[in-house]
């Protein structure tokens, strides 16, 4: 997905934009004040992102941005005022993350809000740059086949079909392998291990997540 990244700082720009590159989104990089001129090219943005600076300033870059684009616009801020926020949301910024943020918290916010336009697939769910085929029997991430077996395309599809919740051993167990299989903890420790290589491990966001004493969930780091 296609992110506009603005801010004033070169420094800031890059660590950031590079960052999001890194997670699979595509990263354009410009100053605030650049705005529309990146905006009236006509590229689709999913999301744009704002590394905020004065309140004025700040209120001019959204104004700015609302006149190109109806994209969501995460605005990042070191300024926790409530009155600086509620003026910025009500020039058109669609959300408000407090500096200092975890770089988990900033991603699951881009890839919450730049899912948003996006229409309904039957075939195809999605999970942040997750993308599971049914059709196909394929997953992806960042366009990227996982080659994932038959049996842990069916482990990731069960997760992903109850993202967000936290599913036992015993509720896998049945919806994988099937109520007659012999429910052996292994069994499911040794699936989560080879699916977590497949699916986490080579990227930096991560999505599935083990819940000590209860079970696994697959989500983004904030819960969203």
């Amino acid at each position: 997905m296609n992110v506009l990244f603005l801010g004033s700082e070169s420094r800031v720009r890059d660590e950031l934009g590079g960052m999001l590159g890194r997670c699979g989104f595509t990263v354009d990089v410009a100053a605030a004040c650049d705005a529309g001129a990146w905006l009236s090219a006509g590229k689709p943005y999913a999301l744009i992102l704002l590394d905020a600076v004065q309140p004025a300033a700040t209120h001019d870059a959204i104004r700015l941005v609302r006149r190109g684009t109806n994209a969501p616009l995460l605005v990042l801020t070191q300024r926790d005022q409530l009155a600086d926020r509620l003026e910025g949301l009500a020039q058109g910024a669609t959300e408000y993350i407090v500096k200092p943020y975890g770089p988990a918290d900033l991603l699951a916010r881009a890839w919450a809000l730049a899912s948003r336009g996006r229409g309904p697939e039957t075939a195809v769910l999605r999970l942040a740059d997750l993308a599971i085929d049914r059709t196909r029997g394929k997953a992806f991430r960042q366009d990227t086949d996982l080659g994932l077996s038959a049996t842990l395309f069916e482990l990731l599809y069960v997760l992903m079909t109850h993202k967000g919740q936290v599913l036992s051993r015993a509720r896998l167990i049945q919806a994988v392998w099937g109520s007659a299989a012999d429910e052996r903890d292994n069994m499911v420790t040794v699936g989560i291990l080879r699916l977590r290589q497949k699916l986490d491990d080579p990227f930096g966001l991560k999505l599935l997540h083990t819940v000590r004493g209860k079970g696994y969930v697959l989500k983004l780091e904030n819960g969203r």
